[in-house]
C-alpha cells in the first residue's frame, strides 16, 4: 500500500498585483512544515510538483529545510494538471459586472470599499458567490480555463501520479487548495460541484491530506491535517 501526501503550497500575496508569490508568512509556514516533516521522518520516494510559482517555491523552501538537515528529497516532476484552477483571474475581470448587476454582491463591494477592515472578509464573501455560479457554468469563462477542463485536467493529473506510485511508496505532491479539493472529490466519488469548490474554503495554507493506493483503490486517510503551525500562523488564502 503506497501512500500519497498533497501538500497546499503556503500563504500567497492575496490582494496584491500579483498573487502568485509567497508571503513573508508564507514562507515561515512553508519552513516550519519543512522542520515537521524532518523531525516526524518522513521519507519520500517521489516529489510532484505544480506550475505556479506559489507551489514550486513551498517546495523548494521544504527541501532546503531537509539539506539543511543532511537530508536529501527527489528530484520534482512538474505537472500540469497539479494547477490551481484561473477563478481568480476570471473573478476579476467579472466583479464589476456582478457589482451592478447582484445586489448583494453590490451590498458587500459598497461595505467594504466604506469600511476597510471588511475589505477581507466582504471580499471572499464576493468570490464565494462568483464561485457557486462559476462552477455550474452560469458565469463564462472570460478566455479563462473552464471549471469543467479544470476537473477533467486534475483527475488526469491523478492518473499520472497513480501510474508512476509503486508498491509501499511515499509520494509528496506539492499543489493548491482547489486541486486537493478536487483530488478529494475524485476519492469520494463527489459530483455536486459548488459542494467541492467549497472545500477550497477549508483548505488552509501548508496544511497535508493524505490519501491510500493500493490495487486500483484510492481512498482519503485525512484531510486537511495542519499540526506544525500554531494558531496565529494559521491562514486560508
Amino acid at each position: 500500500m503506497s501512500k500519497l501526501y498533497f501538500f497546499r503550497h503556503a500563504q500567497a500575496s492575496f490582494g496584491a498585483a500579483n498573487y502568485d508569490q509567497l508571503s513573508p508568512k508564507g514562507e515561515q509556514q512553508a519552513a516550519e512544515l519543512g522542520k515537521y516533516l524532518v523531525t516526524n521522518h518522513h521519507h519520500f520516494d517521489k516529489i510532484f510538483v505544480g506550475p505556479l510559482v506559489r507551489q514550486r517555491h513551498t517546495f523548494e523552501i521544504v527541501r532546503d529545510i531537509y539539506a539543511k538537515n543532511g537530508l536529501s528529497l527527489p528530484t520534482a516532476t512538474v505537472l500540469q494538471g497539479l494547477k490551481e484552477h484561473e477563478a481568480t483571474t476570471v473573478f476579476k475581470s467579472i466583479l464589476p459586472q456582478l457589482v451592478q448587476t447582484v445586489p448583494q454582491v453590490k451590498k458587500w463591494y459598497t461595505e467594504m470599499e466604506a469600511t476597510p477592515k471588511l475589505r477581507r472578509r466582504n471580499g471572499l464573501l464576493c468570490f464565494q458567490y462568483f464561485m457557486n455560479e462559476w462552477v455550474e457554468g452560469k458565469i463564462p469563462p472570460q478566455g479563462a480555463e473552464p471549471w469543467h477542463l479544470f476537473r477533467k485536467n486534475v483527475k488526469k493529473g491523478l492518473e499520472t501520479i497513480l501510474e508512476n506510485t509503486e508498491k509501499g511508496q511515499n509520494i509528496g505532491i506539492f499543489t493548491s487548495g482547489g486541486t486537493i479539493s478536487a483530488i478529494t472529490a475524485e476519492a469520494l466519488k463527489l459530483t455536486d460541484e459548488q459542494r467541492v469548490a467549497s472545500m477550497n474554503f477549508s483548505v488552509r495554507n501548508t496544511s497535508f491530506s493524505t490519501f491510500l493506493f493500493s490495487k486500483q483503490e484510492f481512498n482519503l486517510l485525512s484531510f486537511n491535517e495542519l499540526p506544525h503551525l500554531e494558531k496565529d500562523m494559521i491562514t486560508f488564502v
